[in-house]
C-alpha cells in the first residue's frame, strides 16, 4: 500500500459493512505500508503493534471467545533485509507459544524452485534457505494452495512467483482444522487476493469424533500434548500435520 495516510473513508471503501475498524502503518516512499481491517461485531482487538515490515493486532473472535495474534507481513526484496525480518518476528513469537497465531501477507521469498517461473532465471536454494529455517523453527503449517499455483504474476505473463501466503501456528490448526487458502483471480495489482477460509459445510469425517472417548482416560491432554511435541517430521505443512495425527492415533491405540 502506498499510502501515508488512511483515512476513515477509505476504510468503508474497502470494506461494505460499516462496523469496520482498522490498524494502519505508513508507507515510506512506494512502498511499505500496511493496513489491517476487522469488522468489530465479529473481532475484538485490544492492542496492535509494529515494526519494520510488520503490521500485528491481537485480538480474539467474539462467537467463540478463542484468542489469536495476527501479524501481517511486507517483507523487503533484498535478502539481508529479510533475515533480519524472520529474526525480529521471532523474538516477538518468543512471548506466543502456544497461542493461535498467523504471520501472512506478502514474504517476497518461495519456499522453492517449483514456486517460481522465470525467463530470465529462477534464483538459487539458498534465497529461500532462511525462510524455510524461520517457518520450521515456529512449526508453521503452510497448507496448500488452491485457486491458483503462483499468486504473483509479472505484466507479459511469463514469470510468476508464490510470494504471498498465511503461515498457522500448531494451536491455530488445532483449534481451527479445516482451515485452507485460496487464492482469486488476479485483477489490476500483479498479485493475486488471498484468503484463509474454513470450510464449515465439507467437513467429511471428523478426526475429533473419533477421539472423543479417549478424554475420560487420566492425564490424556498431557499425553497429547508430549506426543504431539515429540514427532519430528519434515515436508511441507499440510503432509506434516496429517502424519502427526495419525501417529497420535497409533501412540492412543497402544
Amino acid at each position: 500500500m502506498k499510502l501515508s495516510i488512511f483515512y476513515g473513508l477509505l476504510r468503508k471503501s474497502l470494506w461494505s459493512n460499516s462496523n469496520v475498524d482498522f490498524s494502519f502503518q505508513s508507507s515510506r516512499g512506494a512502498s511499505g505500508g500496511l493496513v489491517t481491517l476487522w469488522d468489530c461485531t465479529e473481532v475484538e482487538v485490544w492492542a496492535s503493534l509494529q515494526f519494520e515490515h510488520v503490521l500485528g493486532i491481537h485480538g480474539r473472535f467474539v462467537k467463540t471467545g478463542e484468542e489469536f495474534t495476527l501479524l501481517n507481513v511486507y517483507a523487503s526484496c533484498d535478502i539481508s533485509h529479510q533475515q533480519a525480518l524472520w529474526h525480529n518476528i521471532s523474538l516477538r513469537l518468543a512471548t506466543l507459544t502456544d497461542h493461535n497465531v498467523c504471520v501472512c501477507g506478502d514474504f517476497n521469498i518461495v519456499r522453492s524452485m517449483e514456486e517460481r517461473r522465470s525467463v530470465g532465471g529462477s534464483g538459487t536454494r539458498a534465497e529461500s534457505a532462511s525462510f524455510n529455517q524461520f517457518i520450521g523453527a515456529h512449526d508453521f503449517i503452510d497448507l496448500p494452495l488452491r485457486g491458483h499455483s503462483f499468486t504473483w504474476f509479472w505484466g507479459d505473463g511469463k514469470s510468476m512467483s508464490r510470494l504471498d501466503r498465511f503461515l498457522l501456528s500448531e494451536r491455530w490448526c488445532l483449534t481451527w482444522p479445516n482451515c485452507f487458502q485460496l487464492a482469486s483471480s488476479r485483477g489490476l495489482s500483479y498479485h493475486c487476493s488471498i484468503e484463509l477460509s474454513i470450510d464449515e459445510e465439507n467437513w467429511g469425517p471428523r478426526p475429533v469424533h473419533m477421539l472423543k472417548r479417549w478424554e475420560n482416560f487420566t492425564r490424556y491432554n498431557e499425553f497429547v500434548r508430549d506426543k504431539w511435541r515429540s514427532f519430528q517430521l519434515d515436508g511441507w505443512g499440510g503432509y506434516v500435520l496429517k502424519e502427526k495425527l495419525k501417529l497420535i492415533k497409533l501412540a492412543l491405540k497402544e
